[in-house]
């Protein structure tokens, strides 16, 4: 048996309640708002070359920015002539085009629901206003390592052949978890920048972890070995749910 604790961020309202049977696809919680999505055209705003600008970005993909936070800062000649870039939304940021200079931050939109799905059939052991516990007899694949904060639950996509390199990354990997053996620095970058959800994969170093933990990057990302990798396979195109704090990964089989 394996327990499943999902969180539930601020606004979000149950829908169950502890014993309550449930089957994977229920809506188990509940909230009013959704994603708006803001660009902000660092480089025209600054009056920089497009391929300049992410020097000049004060922040990297899953950082929250705030309304009338920095976002953005061009240092003038000995201090005179600098210019920034004021947030005028509340949010966090999931992309950063660097070829075309422009950052995107993901709001709330108040008059859409967004709903939080159980991932399996299961009972559920507790719910209360911060997480609702679900037991279930699914398997759960353990990862080795883990990286990042927060649970996600979304299609799972299986990339490359081998290792993953750049030129395997495009954009429909946004909002998704992606499943590669071996992952380039460089495609881990793209794909954190596009807005991929998570990362799966046999091999990525402790140092890059280390290094995205330096950065701040909370995007879940999952160590796993050989024999799980290729359970994972057979699911490409399925959703999977996937725990950092329990080190989980479970199908979704429905």
């Amino acid at each position: 048996m394996s327990l499943l604790s999902i969180l539930l961020n601020v606004g979000f309202v149950p829908k169950v309640k502890t014993g309550d049977a449930v089957i994977s696809g229920q809506v188990i919680a509940t909230k009013k708002g959704g994603g708006k999505d803001i660009e902000v055209n660092i480089a025209e705003t600054l009056d920089i070359k497009p391929g300049e600008a992410v020097k000049f970005i004060l922040k990297r993909p899953g950082d929250r920015v705030e309304e009338g936070g920095l976002i953005a800062a061009k240092k003038g000649t000995l201090g005179i002539g600098g210019k920034g870039i004021i947030s005028k939304v509340t949010g966090t940021v999931f992309k950063i085009d660097e070829a075309l200079g422009v950052l995107y931050v993901r709001t709330i939109q108040k008059d859409k629901e967004e709903d939080i799905f159980s991932p399996v059939d299961g009972v559920v052991e507790l719910c209360d206003n911060k997480k609702i516990a679900i037991k279930t007899d699914k398997d759960a694949i353990l990862a080795d390592k883990v990286s990042g904060i927060g649970t996600v639950w979304a299609q799972m996509l299986l990339l490359g052949k081998g290792g993953v390199d750049p030129s395997d990354i495009n954009g429909k990997i946004r909002g998704k978890i992606i499943l590669g053996r071996f992952f380039q620095r460089e495609a881990i970058s793209k794909a954190l920048g596009i807005g991929t959800l998570g990362i799966i994969s046999q091999n990525i170093s402790d140092e890059e972890l280390e290094d995205l933990r330096k950065k701040n990057i909370n995007t879940p990302i999952f160590i796993i070995n050989e024999e799980n990798f290729e359970k994972l396979v057979k699911y490409n195109g399925k959703k999977i749910y996937a725990d950092t704090e329990k080190s989980v990964i479970i199908p979704y089989e429905r």
